[in-house]
């Protein structure tokens, strides 16, 4: 029986995922500004998140960018989960954006929620937390390397 390209992902994904290890949670941006105006809080706005990933032969990284607009101020946190490749493996980039979208996200995205809610608790006086985002809801093109997706 052929195996399909699915079966494929998968069996390279879970390959990665057993060959591979997290080697650091990094932080590239946690910054906030409160606007002059005398808008009230918790007025509501808008959260956008945005998904990168970069790789070569041993090593690769998961991104998430989230920025929060509202009429009181904006906060902007970048985080990214770095990973490392054991006993040899080569990772391939559709494989690594593969693992964004099943594993890579859900491991970062605890870090980006809670450098939103202190940054903006620090500036804005109260937190702004991130909604609920289901599994799949932030994801990144299997096919196009230059592809950038978000909810």
């Amino acid at each position: 029986m052929k195996e399909t390209t699915r079966d494929s992902d998968v069996s390279r994904l879970q390959d990665l995922i057993d060959h591979s290890h997290l080697k650091s949670i990094d932080y590239y941006e946690v910054s906030a500004r409160r606007f002059e105006s005398e808008s009230p809080a918790g007025e509501s706005g808008n959260v956008s998140i945005d998904l990168a990933v970069r790789s070569d032969e041993s090593e690769f990284g998961i991104r998430l960018t989230g920025t929060a607009d509202f009429p009181q101020g904006q906060a902007t946190v970048s985080v990214a989960g770095e990973y490392e490749a054991e006993d040899g493996f080569v990772v391939h980039e559709r494989t690594v954006r593969h693992f964004a979208n099943e594993v890579g996200v859900m491991t970062v995205l605890p870090y980006l929620r809670e450098g939103v809610a202190t940054i903006t608790a620090k500036v804005f006086g109260s937190p702004v937390h991130l909604p609920i985002i289901p599994r799949g809801e932030i994801t990144i093109d299997l096919e196009d390397p230059d592809s950038r997706e978000s909810d």
